[in-house]
Protein backbone atom coordinates (compact mmCIF):
# COMPACT_ATOMS: atom_id res chain seq x y z
CA UNK A 1 0.00 0.00 0.00
CA UNK A 2 1.04 3.44 -0.71
CA UNK A 3 0.79 6.75 0.62
CA UNK A 4 0.87 10.33 -0.48
CA UNK A 5 3.11 12.90 1.76
CA UNK A 6 4.44 16.53 0.79
CA UNK A 7 7.73 17.20 1.64
CA UNK A 8 10.01 20.69 1.03
CA UNK A 9 12.31 20.69 -1.48
CA UNK A 10 15.13 20.76 0.46
CA UNK A 11 14.20 17.61 2.82
CA UNK A 12 13.43 16.11 -0.59
CA UNK A 13 16.68 17.16 -1.99
CA UNK A 14 18.79 15.44 1.49
CA UNK A 15 15.90 12.65 1.22
CA UNK A 16 17.13 11.74 -2.60
CA UNK A 17 20.96 12.18 -1.43
CA UNK A 18 20.54 9.64 1.28
CA UNK A 19 19.13 7.69 -1.09
CA UNK A 20 21.02 6.03 -3.81
CA UNK A 21 19.74 2.73 -4.97
CA UNK A 22 17.50 2.06 -1.94
CA UNK A 23 13.88 2.94 -2.23
CA UNK A 24 12.40 5.45 -0.37
CA UNK A 25 10.75 3.47 1.88
CA UNK A 26 14.15 1.76 3.24
CA UNK A 27 15.61 5.19 3.87
CA UNK A 28 12.83 6.61 5.56
CA UNK A 29 12.72 3.30 7.87
CA UNK A 30 16.10 3.57 8.81
CA UNK A 31 15.98 7.03 9.89
CA UNK A 32 13.22 6.60 11.99
CA UNK A 33 14.58 3.54 13.78
CA UNK A 34 18.02 5.04 14.54
CA UNK A 35 18.43 6.04 17.79
CA UNK A 36 19.97 9.48 17.33
CA UNK A 37 23.47 10.64 18.85
CA UNK A 38 21.82 12.43 21.84
CA UNK A 39 19.89 10.02 23.61
CA UNK A 40 23.10 7.53 23.69
CA UNK A 41 25.24 10.65 25.47
CA UNK A 42 22.62 11.53 27.47
CA UNK A 43 22.25 7.82 28.59
CA UNK A 44 26.14 8.17 29.00
CA UNK A 45 26.66 11.45 30.65
CA UNK A 46 25.04 12.82 33.84
CA UNK A 47 22.96 9.46 34.69
CA UNK A 48 25.07 7.62 37.35
CA UNK A 49 28.50 8.27 36.30
CA UNK A 50 31.22 6.35 34.47
CA UNK A 51 31.53 2.75 35.57
CA UNK A 52 35.25 2.60 36.99
CA UNK A 53 35.34 -1.69 36.12
CA UNK A 54 34.60 -0.99 32.89
CA UNK A 55 36.77 1.81 31.74
CA UNK A 56 39.81 -0.48 33.67
CA UNK A 57 38.75 -3.49 31.61
CA UNK A 58 38.87 -1.05 28.08
CA UNK A 59 41.93 0.51 29.23
CA UNK A 60 44.16 -2.02 27.66
CA UNK A 61 42.31 -2.04 24.62
CA UNK A 62 42.29 1.53 24.51
CA UNK A 63 45.65 2.15 24.94
CA UNK A 64 46.46 -0.53 22.09
CA UNK A 65 44.03 1.18 19.64
CA UNK A 66 46.42 5.00 20.34
CA UNK A 67 49.01 3.41 20.07
CA UNK A 68 48.24 2.16 16.59
CA UNK A 69 46.16 5.40 15.09
CA UNK A 70 48.33 8.50 16.98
Amino acid sequence: MSKLISISDDVYEKLKHLKGEDSYSKVIKILIEKKPNKEKLLGFFGKGGVDEKKVRELAPMWKKWSEKYV
